[in-house]
């Protein structure tokens, strides 16, 4: 007679488990071979991460032979062979990529701004550059137009400057352009300014025409760290060349005040247009969450925009060094892959 049922008749013995299911400390030889395999992974992964001497947090961590980026699907595949396959997030994060590829015709400008200043713009700039750098693997450049700190964060300053690249009338080739810029490690090239304590330079209006007229023929995608005066000649040079916008701000209410100014300034000088391709970046610059007046207006913001992506805080940004793709927060990581996917999202054509 068939036994297919789980219910046990009176006096029926319960069945013993199949041998696989048995503890660990039964002969190895009953255990299939898939099964000693990931058992014996773990393990492997249980040691190596011990003798790594992983910490969520701390000053103190030493080499892992994992990355901070590896997951433990990955751990299991090298350990084992075994691939579960990509998780819910890591297929989210491909699509996030596919979105970030596609296909640009000529150059994408994105202006980068707030009235507002110390709300993290220029960190922004840099990570949101080099994401789109690594991922899309063609030109991509930020060009600094603010005077701040974004060749600290990018890690070196060209001695030759965008003062240098509008000086040489003769500047046609992409070699010409890239002897003025410096690339980070994932490919992104930022274009500085010179170092105002040594030069009278000073760029204006035109020289921001001429410097979209050389840079759009060589890359894909343009960011700008732009000035906080967006009321300014300069800014009237950049917002007619930008097809997105991000407008990056805090979470403080004097940050949120100044963006809701931002937007309304934007409304009212002939670029309301560009509110339905401008991202609103809120970018966590401290752990705490805002408050709840905060999260209301920061929410009324957002119905204002075509998107709204959160930027968690990331202890590495607020060191306030080079910044490094590879030393973000997974989630920080994120955060930036879903910024650039809602630009790339943006681009003419895109159906």
């Amino acid at each position: 007679m068939s036994n297919r049922g789980s219910v046990r008749g009176p006096g029926q013995r319960q069945a013993a488990p199949p041998a696989w299911q048995l503890d660990a400390s039964s002969t190895a030889a009953t255990v299939p071979e898939p099964v000693q395999r990931v058992r014996r992974g773990v393990a492997s992964l249980r040691r190596d991460v011990t003798l790594g001497g992983l910490a969520l947090d701390g000053p103190d961590q030493q080499e892992s032979p994992f990355s901070a980026g590896t997951s433990w699907r990955d751990m299991l595949r090298r350990a084992t062979g075994i691939d579960l396959g990509p998780s819910k997030g890591s297929a989210h994060e491909d699509d996030l990529r596919r979105r970030i590829r596609t296909g640009i015709g000529g150059v994408f400008p994105v202006a980068v701004l707030n009235f507002k200043g110390g709300v993290g713009k220029t960190s922004v700039v840099e990570a949101l550059g080099s994401t789109f750098a690594d991922v899309r693997n063609d030109r991509v450049i930020a060009v600094d137009i603010d005077a701040g700190d974004l060749v600290e964060r990018h890690g070196r300053r060209n001695p030759l400057s965008m003062a240098d690249l509008l000086a040489d009338n003769s500047i046609t080739q992409y070699r010409e352009v890239r002897a003025h810029t410096y690339m980070n490690s994932f490919g992104l090239e930022v274009l500085g300014l010179p170092d105002y304590g040594r030069t009278d330079w000073r760029l204006g209006r035109s020289g921001i025409v001429k410097a979209f007229s050389v840079l759009r023929k060589h890359y894909s995608v343009m960011l700008v760290d732009c000035v906080k005066a967006i009321n300014s000649s300069v800014m009237d040079a950049v917002l007619p060349e930008a097809r997105a916008l991000v407008v990056v701000t805090g979470v403080s209410s004097d940050a949120v005040r100044k963006t809701r100014t931002t937007l309304d300034w934007l409304c009212n000088n002939g670029y309301r247009r560009l509110l339905g391709r401008t991202v609103l970046a809120v970018n966590n610059a401290g752990p705490d969450k805002p408050d709840r007046v905060v999260a209301k207006e920061l929410e009324a913001l957002s119905a204002r925009v075509a998107a709204t992506v959160e930027l968690p805080f990331d202890r590495h940004v607020r060191e306030g060094k080079e910044i490094g793709l590879d030393r973000l927060s997974k989630d920080s990581r994120r955060g930036y892959l879903e910024l650039a996917a809602a630009l790339a999202d943006m681009v003419p054509g895109r159906s």
